[in-house]
C-alpha cells in the first residue's frame, strides 16, 4: 500500500538524493586525467624556479664579464658568450664607442644594430643621441636629424630628449633658420617630466646667442709716417792752404863753384 500511496515524481525525487551526484561522477571519471594535470602543473613550477635560478646565475655571470671587459676583443666575447642576455646588448654601445676611432661606418653599423635589436634596452635613447652625432660628424645631417627629433619629441626620453633638442637648434641655426633654432633651444630649456633639466642653462645661453653675428674683424689703418725734423747743414770744412816750403839754402862748396 505504501507503494501505491507513492507518486511517480516522488519516486523520481528519491532515486536522485540517493543516487551520485554531478560531482562525483565527474571525478570518476576524470579523477586520473586531473592527477596528471596536477603533476604536469607541479613539473611546470619547479621547471620555472629551475629556469629562473639558472637566468639569474646566468645574468650574474654575464654581468660579472661585462664589468671585467675592457678592450673589444673581451666586449665582443661578451656578446658571443652570453647572447641573448642583457649585458650583451650593453656590450654593443661600448663597442661602438671604441670603434669610431678606427673604423667609423663600423662604430656606426654596431649602434645601428644595437638600436634595431633592442629597442627595449634602456640605453636605446642615448644611444640613438650617440648615432646622430657621429652622423653629423659623417656630413650626414638629413639621418642625424631624423633621429634626433623623434628622441626629442619622446615622452619616455625626456633625461636625454634636451640634449637632442639643442643639437637638432645647432644644425638649423648651421643652416640659417634662426627661427627654427630658436623653437629647438626653447624646446630644450622645457622640464615636462618634472625630473630635472640639467642642459637648460646651456639651451638658454644658444637661445640669447642664437641670432649674434660674429664681429667683423678690421685691419687698422697704419699711422701717417711723420717727417723728420730738418737739421742745420753742416759747415763745409775750410781746407787748409798747402804751406810754403822754404828754400834750402845752399851749401858754401855750391856758393863757390857758382
Amino acid at each position: 500500500m505504501a507503494d501505491s500511496n507513492t507518486t511517480p515524481s516522488q519516486a523520481a525525487i528519491a532515486e536522485i538524493d540517493h543516487g551520485p551526484s554531478k560531482l562525483d561522477q565527474f571525478l570518476d571519471k576524470h579523477t586520473s586525467k586531473l592527477i596528471i594535470v596536477a603533476i604536469l602543473v607541479a613539473l611546470g613550477m619547479v621547471a620555472y624556479v629551475i629556469k629562473s635560478g639558472l637566468d639569474e646565475d646566468k645574468s650574474q655571470k654575464a654581468g660579472a664579464a661585462l664589468v671585467a671587459a675592457n678592450t673589444n676583443e673581451e666586449l665582443e666575447g661578451v656578446v658571443n658568450q652570453w647572447a641573448g642576455s642583457n649585458s650583451a646588448a650593453s656590450a654593443l654601445p661600448l663597442i661602438a664607442k671604441n670603434q669610431w676611432s678606427d673604423n667609423k661606418d663600423a662604430s656606426v653599423a654596431t649602434l645601428e644594430t644595437f638600436i634595431n635589436n633592442h629597442p627595449e634596452h634602456t640605453a636605446v635613447a642615448t644611444s640613438k643621441v650617440s648615432l646622430a652625432i657621429k652622423l653629423l660628424k659623417q656630413s650626414k645631417a638629413d639621418q642625424a636629424t631624423e633621429i634626433l627629433t623623434e628622441v626629442a619629441d619622446s615622452d619616455t626620453s625626456s633625461y636625454i630628449a634636451p640634449l637632442a633638442a639643442i643639437l637638432l637648434g645647432d644644425i638649423a641655426k648651421e643652416a640659417g633658420d634662426t627661427k627654427l633654432a630658436t623653437t629647438w633651444y626653447k624646446k630644450a630649456q622645457e622640464d615636462q617630466a618634472e625630473q630635472g633639466n640639467t642642459f637648460a642653462p646651456v639651451a638658454k645661453i644658444r637661445e640669447l646667442l642664437v641670432s649674434a653675428q660674429a664681429p667683423v674683424m678690421v685691419k687698422p689703418a697704419l699711422p701717417e709716417p711723420t717727417a723728420p725734423a730738418p737739421t742745420e747743414a753742416a759747415a763745409t770744412p775750410t781746407v787748409p792752404a798747402t804751406p810754403e816750403i822754404p828754400a834750402i839754402p845752399a851749401t858754401p862748396e855750391a856758393a863757390k863753384d857758382q
